[in-house]
């Protein structure tokens, strides 16, 4: 993903700059997530490992959310960041709960996954909050007179302006930090692009099947057992409370709507598995996103409730925090974004799959001339010299005897004539060993019609360009011996840019088919490079071929 690199005013209308700044922005909600998602369910695991063995699901129930979480990130990097990490294959299933839980832990990706949502916390909020800082008081100092206005002065942080005067000088540095703000956007998505690239790229050799999914009811099971756990701790710290201090305050309240959360979490996720592909899988996904916006801002109104009820109602502002990313997900999912670029992504995968079918098609070509050339040719010529001295021996033989053996020399050198030419259409050995220039030169050389050539030799171009471009100067150079009448006819090769130009025109008599057999599969094998060709033939005034085939810079 780039920027413009034009003037700052431009870098301000790039959509690009925007994304980079959502996916910075998106830690100040994200990373104190993913914290209290590691801190308590491994707080919570491992305790309730030692004491009562019960933490065993809650760390299976961590492994399988750090998981979804990362691909989440991985997502959003690339939605956003253009970082293009591949998706990490789910692991295998193990046979136990235990031996799954060893493969997690002794796993490394998985342990950089964590990093990873951790650094979106330690790293990325304190650079969300840098960013975002500098860019409120760019635009505070370049509405600098508006506030003072409506205010008594304006505080910026680091200074105040009490007067009009203080608060429009205010206003040319205010633009000059905003125009830097595209480039301090730039720079902190980019080391959050190499942190995700680094920290979430799969390692090598991941398995390029994908595991069957876990059976409903088994994930029905699970989430039973998750219930019956949390009702088992909720049970014993309501007893606990009953024994030790009746009516008195309840305070198991507290981790009781601690362990509801990831609860609840696991509830909607079941209920929305498998998010799947396409657009039932986008907004499964836009589901599984509000719904946990959901629980967790229901988590912190129960926190609210339980420590000040009655008084300022602070849940509100994370209620509007976290109400941003899901409108801006909604707003993604009702747009289609994700149908374009599942497009997108499918034309790139068939451009490159044509490339390599074309590419391959050039390769084998060359294979099957060089067969001939070495094989068949050669067997044919040895033949041709045997027949030959074999007719010079048997000078005394009956003449039946030597007319047979002078026609099976002439059949043989005929067969050798026609081989060559068969070759020569498959893909001449010229081309492959010279160049363009180079075989161009052999075919003017073979005309029966004076052929000009002005070809630039220069850099090989790849091999399939190279032979697109010899069958157009072939054909074209047939149509004008056999069917135009020309006396004269003029090439043109030449380099521009990324682009290889090839130009034949004829003084015959023009009137030329575009859609002729012979120049529709011309047409057709230059369209399957991304070339253009085009063909001028009016009646009387001669034909002309112009093709163009990218061949890199």
């Amino acid at each position: 993903m780039t920027i413009s690199r034009a003037n700052p005013l431009a870098r301000l209308g790039e959509g690009a700059t925007y994304r980079q700044l959502a996916h910075v922005a998106s830690a100040l909600v994200l990373g104190p997530a993913w914290l209290v998602l590691l801190v308590v369910g491994w707080s919570v695991g491992v305790s309730l490992t030692v004491v009562l063995l019960l933490g065993l699901p809650i760390l299976a129930g961590l492994a399988e959310a750090v998981r979804f979480c990362a691909q989440a990130e991985r997502s959003l990097a690339n939605a956003l960041l253009d970082a293009g990490i591949p998706r990490r294959q789910p692991p295998e299933r193990r046979p136990s709960l235990l031996r799954g839980l060893r493969a997690w832990i002794t796993d490394a990706a998985s342990w950089r996954e964590q990093a990873y949502l951790m650094a979106r916390f330690a790293g990325g909020v304190p650079l969300a909050s840098l960013v975002l800082g500098v860019i409120w008081a760019g635009l505070a100092a370049l509405t600098a007179p508006a506030y003072y206005m409506v205010g008594d002065g304006i505080e910026l942080g680091i200074g105040r302006a009490d007067t009009l005067p203080e608060a429009l000088a205010l206003m040319p540095a205010g633009a000059l930090v905003l125009l830097l703000c595209p480039w301090l956007v730039y720079l902190a998505a980019s080391a959050s692009r190499a942190t995700a690239r680094v920290l979430l790229t799969p390692p090598p050799g991941q398995p390029a099947h994908r595991p069957a999914p876990m059976p409903r009811d088994l994930r029905r099971r699970a989430l039973a057992i998750h219930a019956g756990v949390v009702a088992g701790i909720g049970g014993v710290l309501v007893a606990i409370w009953a024994l030790i201090t009746p009516g008195g305050y309840f305070w198991p309240a507290w981790p009781m709507i601690s362990l509801a959360v990831p609860f609840a979490v696991h509830a909607l996720v079941l209920a929305r598995h498998p998010i799947g592909t396409g657009a039932r899988g986008r907004l499964r996904a836009l589901q599984v996103h509000a719904g946990i916006a959901v629980i967790v801002n229901a988590f912190l109104v129960a926190v609210w409730a339980l420590s000040t009820p009655g008084r300022y109602f602070w849940v509100i502002w994370t209620i509007l925090a976290a109400s941003l990313p899901v409108a801006a997900h909604a707003i993604w999912v009702a747009a289609g974004r994700g149908d374009r670029e599942e497009m997108a992504a499918r034309i790139d995968t068939l451009t490159a799959t044509r490339a390599g079918a074309v590419d391959a098609q050039a390769a084998e070509l060359r294979r099957i001339e060089r067969d001939l050339h070495d094989g068949a040719q050669a067997r044919l010529v040895a033949l041709a010299m045997d027949l030959g001295m074999a007719r010079e021996r048997l000078s005394d033989a009956p003449p039946e005897t030597r007319a047979l053996v002078d026609d099976a020399h002439e059949h043989a050198k005929k067969a050798i004539t026609e081989l060559r030419d068969l070759a020569r259409g498959i893909h001449p050995v010229v081309l492959t060993d010279r160049g363009l220039a180079a075989a161009i030169g052999t075919l003017a050389g073979d005309s029966s019609v004076p052929v000009e050539i002005d070809a630039d030799p220069g850099a090989r171009a790849p091999a399939a360009v190279e032979a697109a471009g010899y069958f157009v100067v072939a054909e074209a150079l047939t149509n004008a011996v056999k069917h135009s009448g020309a006396t004269s006819v003029r090439i043109a090769v030449s380099r521009r840019g990324p682009w290889l130009l090839v130009r034949v025109a004829d003084d015959g008599a023009g009137g030329a088919d575009p859609e002729g057999s012979g120049l529709a599969g011309l047409r057709h094998r230059v369209e399957a490079l991304d070339g253009v060709m085009t063909v001028t033939s009016p009646p009387g005034a001669g034909t002309v071929i112009q093709v163009e085939l990218p061949c890199g810079s």
